[in-house]
């Protein structure tokens, strides 16, 4: 019972953040591939002169926008094997992203739209998945990577469907960012992510160079914690390692970034990396002292095709 009273005053206090957070300038990051999903598509060449996304005088005229969106692409990816792990692998992703009339987006980002949606912002509920976590680390997209064991005796972590809602906050060069959302099965948590983000251009012939960079941090409430960090009894004894009981706090923080490479019209080449640290309670887990890293770091490459009508 006291658990329970316990995690409703984390959640309240989690809102309390959202509210504060929400209201003034930013200063924390977006996650550098969902920075590149807002700053990439929207750049334009207008009769040579460069245009922000928030230029409205220079967009095309009424009826000869391009209701829909699509990118189709391939990336790889090298990142830990979990989240945690000290082990990593090669992954290959599918690059898929579709919007339309700048309102409706989906992508391996997630599913949203942007009900209040401006120059400065865009706010609206999003639905992500978790894929979750394997206890024989089963993984189809891995290419290249020996397996870890790792988590042997842990058992899995089911894939999550989670609901939510976001913020977008744009001023000049700056972006801030930040999701809420609840867990459905799975790990039944409640996450919140934020970031801020600086975003530029860097003049070339033809289309410029895209790049963004910034900070980031990931909280989150006990029942996500225990799910990715927690030791149970029954843990214990199929692993070997000391029981553990997350709490409620901060999962993460870091700093990720990415360089967008125009090659035509419609196709460009991309490069982001990233490195975070977890915070002391996730880190302070038998699981990552004994078999993982707190820290963690990640990069990869994305060819991308984009077309329109």
């Amino acid at each position: 019972m006291t658990n329970r009273k316990q995690s409703k005053v984390v959640i309240g206090l989690l809102w309390a953040c959202f509210i504060t957070l929400a209201a003034p300038f930013p200063f924390f990051a977006a996650k550098s591939a969902r920075a590149e999903e807002l700053l990439y598509p929207e750049q334009q060449i207008i009769s040579g002169q460069e245009v922000s996304p928030v230029d409205n005088s220079m967009q095309k005229p009424s009826g000869q926008q391009d209701d829909w969106k699509i990118t189709l692409g391939v990336g790889t990816l090298y990142k830990p094997a979990f989240l945690g792990s000290k082990d990593y692998q090669m992954m290959a992703f599918p690059d898929i992203k579709i919007e339309y009339k700048d309102r409706f987006f989906a992508s391996l980002f997630g599913v949203g739209y942007k009900v209040i949606c401006n120059d400065v912002w865009s706010i609206g509920p999003i639905v992500k998945l978790d894929f979750g976590r394997s206890e024989h680390d089963d993984n189809p997209i891995r290419i290249a990577g020996e397996k870890t064991n790792a988590l042997r005796g842990m058992g899995n972590v089911d894939a999550t469907v989670e609901l939510g809602g976001f913020v977008e906050y744009n001023i000049g060069p700056f972006a801030y960012h930040l999701e809420m959302r609840q867990g459905i099965g799975g790990h039944k948590g409640f996450v919140i992510e934020t970031g801020f983000d600086f975003r530029g251009f860097i003049d070339k012939p033809g289309k410029p160079i895209m790049y963004s960079v910034g900070p980031r941090l990931t909280l989150a409430d006990a029942n996500y914690n225990n799910a990715y960090f927690g030791i149970t009894r029954s843990q214990s004894i199929n692993s070997g390692l000391s029981r553990y009981d997350a709490v409620a706090g901060v999962v993460s923080y870091g700093i990720g970034g990415f360089v967008a490479v125009p090659l035509t019209d419609t196709l460009s080449a991309g490069v982001f990396g990233g490195y975070d640290r977890l915070a002391s309670g996730p880190a302070d887990s038998p699981l990552i002292k004994k078999r993982g890293d707190a820290n963690q770091f990640m990069g990869g490459l994305r060819l991308s095709y984009e077309f329109g009508y």
